[in-house]
């Protein structure tokens, strides 16, 4: 199936930076076509960029601050947005990810890098040529490997200097089949970095001038009410996207974006006996939990069946009609309820299009993955400085 994209947007309000000093700038941009990776194959490379193993088989994988606007790929699956390299700039789509720590695009010497854009450092003048080798494995067997770059980075007209990146010269088949993702722009800390970060990029925007605080807001819009836009900020949070106060909850641990998760209500009763390690990723789809969880939600989802081969199926009926079904996360000492309607994800088969696959399955491994499905329904604030992580709910 093809999906015809819409167009997103790049917007820069009042950017400070070493270089210059710039004010509104708006780029239009134009999303291409191309097959969706389905969600059970989301699963399996969300599961695997933790070393975790789901149950499902699944034999093919089918200085103030600088706004990125971004569109979500297909039905909420994933949020790209443009980050240019080197000088004259160079562009790539790349997903603005949490739950990694690296910048890697395609480099002109790949030997398999799938229909991307790629980087040719010998047409930018600011490129420092490291070859420092680095590769990135991931549980399913995939793996990206390459040898690493230093050139100025550009989002908009926000740019900065000296960012390490990886240039990917052979990524395994499973990489390749998202046609319209070129890379991976990394939000996480250095501490997971696979090409030697001493910083996170964000913490280089601030140190270099190029952001007045070192933080990122996270606007993810939906498909149909906002036609599949989203909104990234480097160096402060936009309140229009947002209603109420921030609620923020500490990090555990400086790697990725973990923080307590302290219960799981749903229609009114406790389902989570011990405190988990939750982790907030931007680079994910789904919203991933111990098996006896996931179980507890979708048995109140009237038709709800499970799959080995696929996962959690549940009638796409429930985008209009969930009333009578309350999910709510506790994180750190805040609730955060989800609407049920926002988990219903694409059409099984479309020859019976009665049954839809869930945003919300299970994996082992003791702990949950809060991707796209949850974070659409709350603004996101990730605080390099206080090493704390913002939610509040999100309107457009």
């Amino acid at each position: 199936m093809k999906t015809s994209l819409g167009t997103l947007a790049i917007i820069i309000l009042l950017v400070l930076d070493p270089f210059q000093q710039t004010f509104a700038v708006n780029i239009q941009l134009q999303q291409g076509q191309g097959p969706y990776v389905s969600t059970p194959a989301r699963l399996q490379r969300t599961l695997a960029k933790y070393g975790l193993r789901g149950k499902q088989t699944i034999s093919r994988l089918g200085p103030t601050k600088g706004v990125v606007n971004m569109t979500s790929a297909f039905i909420d699956v994933e949020y790209i947005g443009i980050a240019s390299i080197g000088t004259p700039p160079q562009q790539f789509r790349v997903s603005f990810d949490t739950g990694s720590a690296d910048i890697w695009i395609p480099d002109n010497q790949c030997i398999r890098c799938g229909l991307h854009n790629f980087y040719d450092p010998l047409q930018s003048s600011t490129a420092t040529q490291e070859n420092k080798k680095w590769i990135i494995k991931y549980g399913d067997r995939s793996a990206v490997e390459g040898v690493t770059v230093k050139d100025t980075i550009h989002l908009g007209d926000i740019r900065y200097p000296s960012q390490r990146i990886g240039l990917a010269r052979n990524e395994t088949p499973t990489l390749t089949k998202d046609s319209f993702l070129d890379g991976i722009f990394g939000l996480a800390f250095p501490s997971i970095s696979r090409t030697g970060l001493n910083e996170s990029a964000v913490q280089t925007m601030y140190r270099t001038g190029a952001i007045k605080s070192p933080v990122v807001g996270v606007w993810m819009g939906r498909t149909v009410a906002d036609n599949g836009a989203g909104e990234l900020i480097f160096g402060g949070v936009n309140p229009n996207h947002f209603s109420g106060r921030l609620k923020y909850i500490p990090i555990a641990k400086k790697g990725y974006w973990q923080i307590l998760m302290n219960g799981v209500n749903v229609n009114g009763k406790e389902q989570l006996e011990d405190p988990l390690q939750a982790y907030i990723d931007t680079g994910s789809t789904l919203i991933i939990l111990p098996p006896a969880l996931s179980q507890s939600i979708h048995g109140v989802i009237p038709g709800a069946t499970y799959s080995r081969d696929g996962g959690w199926r549940i009638p796409c009926k429930i985008k209009q009609d969930s009333k009578g079904i309350d999910i709510s996360f506790r994180l750190g000492n805040h609730n955060f309820p989800i609407k049920v309607s926002d988990i219903v994800r694409e059409i099984i088969d479309e020859n019976n299009p009665s049954l839809c696959y869930s945003g919300v399955t299970e994996a082992g491994g003791g702990i949950a993955i809060l991707g796209d499905t949850f974070l659409k329904s709350y603004y996101s604030v990730f605080d390099f400085e206080k090493s704390r992580i913002g939610f509040a709910p999100s309107k457009s």
